[in-house]
This record gives C-alpha cells, structure tokens and sequence, in this order.
C-alpha cells in the first residue's frame, strides 16, 4: 500500500521520471551492474533482487549477465519501461510494482541490493523494517548490498542552493542538514515546456557505522563497507558508501 504522506509518490510519478531517464547512460549503468555482480560474487542463474529498480537501468545488464532478476518499484510508470526494455532485449525478467515496504518474498533470492541512495526515503523505523524484509527474502548466506550518500561526506559539502539541467528538465536545488533528524531537507523545483512542479524531499542519510549498525540491527553479519559508486576505500571524504551484509 501506499501512505498517504509519502512525499516520493508525486515526485518519482513526475517530471523526475525523466530526470532519473536521463542520469546515467547505458555505458555507466553497465560499469556500475559489473561492480554489483563483482562486489555481492554473483554467479550465472543466481537469483537477484534489484529493489527498488526504477526503470530497470541496472536490472536489464544484470539479467544479459546470466542472472535471474527480479526488480520490484512503486512506481507504475517506471514498471512499464523496465517490462518494454526486458522485451525489446529478450529477456526473462520479473518486475513487480510494490512499495518496497510490503515486500514478502521468503528465502527466495541468493542476493539483493538497493541502489542510487533509495535506502533513506522512510522513518529510522521503516527503514530498519525495509532491511528486515530483505534479510527475510534471502537464502541462508546471501547478500544484502546498499549504495548510498556517505553522510560523513555530505553535511561538509551540503550546497545550499544550487541549479543544474537534467534530461531537458531544469531544476533548482534548496537543500538544508536537519541534524537532529540525520536527514536532507530538499526542496526541488522542476521546469519543462511550461510546466512547473515544487517537491519538498526528505531523505535520512547514513554515515559508514550509522549503516553498519542498521543492517546489524536487521540481522545481518559480516557487514563490509566500501566507498561508491567507484572502488576504494571508505573515508569521511567519500562521497558515496556502499554496504554489503550476509544473512
């Protein structure tokens, strides 16, 4: 189900759809998918979990590698491409629209991820029964990966207000550190072709050991960090992290 006072639901159903089309090309989305394979050692005919999917940028890759994806999205839209480009590739991908809070998939899937910081959009509540769920699709042994900001990194490079165009759509960024909360505060204003849209995002952003101690929470083990979305080694000067944990 969705509640009501998501703030993700109106701007991922938005002009963001094309802002998200345009982020990453075909060439870095295959970069990134070979690290996924690399970092969580995926074998051909693996089953995998791409959650949440989007589009199905990194889920269609994974699957021309041999693996047996399933990618799961809120998103109605979103689910409608990832299904488009499965077919137009030949491939036997399932895609499944759901809020990623209500998954119940049990001990079915050798490996996860969350990738392109989606970890944060719920409570320090919700979030830790996201990962929960996680833990409980997977098989004895599997693994959980998470790509996200480095919150180390971010409340010293925070931008305040700044401007960039993305696939034909400008957007003004107003973003604040609630430190209390351990969140982003970001206003987003998107325009294209007369149309205007305002989205107020809140996203809980996660230090290394603020990580390491969510996945524990969840059950898992053996927790390693590394920096992201490129290899290296996590500092407070990375800034992005990625998280992997065995069930």
């Amino acid at each position: 189900m969705t509640r009501n006072a998501d703030w993700f639901t109106p701007f991922f159903g938005g002009l963001y759809s094309r802002v998200l089309a345009a982020s990453y090309d075909a060439e870095r989305s295959l970069v990134q998918a070979r690290r996924i394979k690399s970092l969580l050692r995926l074998r051909r005919g693996q089953r995998v979990l791409d959650i949440p999917c989007g589009q199905g940028r990194l889920t269609i890759p994974l699957a021309k590698m041999g693996l047996a994806m399933t990618g799961v999205d809120l998103m109605p839209g979103y689910i409608r491409t990832a299904r488009r480009s499965a077919r137009q590739e030949r491939l036997d991908v399932r895609f499944v629209q759901r809020d990623m809070r209500d998954i119940a998939f049990d001990g079915e899937f050798d490996a996860a991820f969350n990738w392109f910081t989606s970890i944060g959009y719920f409570s320090d509540a919700d979030n830790l029964a996201f990962c929960r769920r996680i833990h409980r699709a997977l098989r004895p042994g599997g693994q959980f990966a998470v790509e996200t900001m480095n919150a180390s990194w971010y409340v010293s490079h925070l931008h305040g207000r700044f401007e960039e165009t993305k696939g034909g759509i400008h957007i003004v960024h107003e973003a604040h550190w609630d430190p209390k909360a351990r969140r982003c505060r970001d206003r987003w204003t998107m325009w294209a072709g007369g149309k205007t849209e305002t989205h107020q995002l809140s996203l809980r952003v996660y230090t290394g050991a603020e990580m390491r101690a969510m996945l524990k929470a969840a059950g898992f083990r053996d927790i390693r960090l590394f920096a992201g979305p490129k290899p290296g080694r996590l500092t407070r000067h990375t800034p992005r992290l990625i998280a992997i944990g065995a069930k």
